[in-house]
């Protein structure tokens, strides 16, 4: 939830709890000053026909809201107030009335004066109350709400500003910077922080894309030395067949880290985006090359290739980093499906799909494009392989994705 959806949200609770019992209290208080006023009003209309009677020797009878009568059983006495309900014949119901009456001595004559007044029915009151705080209430949330969205967007812009610039952030751009003034302390503290952690991360990652370049490069020297040796090693005349295995084992082993380093400088130049060079690649060629580099592993397992490419197929992208792609995938299909396996291969409408039959994984299948994943203990396996196809993917903002599905593992590419 957004932090002015949640702040708005509060401030109407909050209001609308403040407006009901500002309500309630505002009812009782109206409803008691109308009252004591209508008290006051009817108190004063005894007085006024008092005088009258006094003054003129009329008796005034406005029904039903002024009856005079003579009386001779009653004493003068003090105000008597009740409220009582009287059929209006107009209206065809029952008007409530507020009454107050009282016996007056006049010129010695005793008269009982009765004067009414229509009361404000308490629902009615209660109504025109709850309409007028309603419209208030409302009107002052749009207010509130419209004026708040604006002082937000405007508050609140640096951050977003910031926000936007972090999600593009990338270690391999080491100019970035958040340069995104406020006069809000907070977010210029925020900024800085950001501007250092971003700084470090750069930073490191710069220094460790070096150190793994750097390495890789060191590393292949004294291999080709190694490599050379052993070479010339196993050319002696006079070796036993143990010291032959023992320098075929060494050498083995000495062209499995080379291959191993070649990998991972690999990966890093992709990382380093070294590979700018862009060409019209004739995919559809491309892959059937790649196919027939593979025929004599397909034969040795009597695997059945399947295949349906779009002829003509091309694409812009590096030669080389979408024949490393190609090769990956196939020599991964190839050598992970078992005897007599099937492989399907798909170049059409933008997608390159390659799935081969074999058993289900063992473990995650989101693992199976990280750095040295192995589905299996294969010889020569060094599980860079699937690492390689996601970052050429990742670099051409290509698609790559893995499912297993009726007995088959399925990479799809699209483009």
């Amino acid at each position: 939830m957004k932090l002015l959806k949640k702040t708005s949200r509060t401030y109407f609770i909050i209001s609308a709890s403040a407006f009901i019992v500002a309500g309630v209290i505002i009812y009782f208080v109206v409803s008691f000053i109308l009252e004591e006023e209508l008290n006051e009003n009817l108190r004063s209309d005894i007085k006024s026909i008092s005088r009258t009677i006094e003054k003129d020797k009329s008796i005034p009878h406005y029904y039903p809201f002024v009856e005079v009568k003579k009386v001779n059983w009653q004493s003068p006495g003090p105000y008597r107030v009740i409220d009582t309900l009287i059929f209006d014949k107009k209206e065809k119901e029952e008007i409530p009335f507020r009454q107050i009456s009282s016996v007056k001595s006049i010129q010695g004559e005793t008269y009982l004066i009765v004067v009414r007044d229509a009361l404000i029915e308490k629902s009615d009151l209660l109504m025109i109350i709850g309409i007028a705080i309603g419209l208030v209430f409302v009107l002052l949330n749009i207010t509130l709400y419209l004026i708040n969205r604006k002082l937000s967007l405007e508050i609140w812009k640096p951050f977003y500003n910031t926000l936007d610039k972090l999600k593009k952030f990338s270690p391999d751009d080491p100019v970035f910077n958040l340069t995104e003034e406020s006069e809000i302390d907070e977010f210029t503290e925020m900024r800085n922080t950001l501007e250092s952690l971003t700084s470090k991360v750069i930073s490191d990652y710069q220094s460790l894309k070096r150190f793994s370049e750097d390495a890789s490069h060191e590393i292949q020297t004294p291999l080709a030395v190694i490599q050379s040796k052993l070479e010339t090693l196993v050319q002696y005349p006079d070796l036993t067949n143990d010291q032959a295995e023992l320098i075929k084992s060494a050498y083995t082993s000495v062209q499995r880290i080379s291959k191993l380093t070649q990998t991972l400088l690999l990966l890093t130049k992709i990382g380093n985006y070294q590979f700018p060079e862009k060409v019209q690649v004739n995919l559809t060629d491309l892959l059937e090359e790649k196919v027939n580099l593979f025929e004599d592993h397909i034969k040795s397992k009597s695997l059945i290739i399947e295949k349906e490419i779009e002829p003509g197929f091309f694409l812009e992208t590096n030669f080389f980093l979408a024949e490393s792609m190609l090769m990956n995938l196939i020599g991964n299909a190839v050598k992970h499906s078992g005897k007599n396996g099937i492989i399907n291969i798909r170049l059409l409408n933008n997608s390159l799909e390659i799935l081969n039959s074999g058993s289900p994984l063992s473990v995650p299948s989101e693992k199976i494009f990280e750095r040295f994943f192995k589905a299996d203990k294969l010889t020569g396996s060094h599980g860079l392989g699937l690492a390689i196809v996601k970052e050429i993917c990742k670099l051409n903002k290509w698609e790559v994705t893995y499912l297993y599905l009726n007995d088959q593992h399925k990479f799809t590419v699209k483009f």
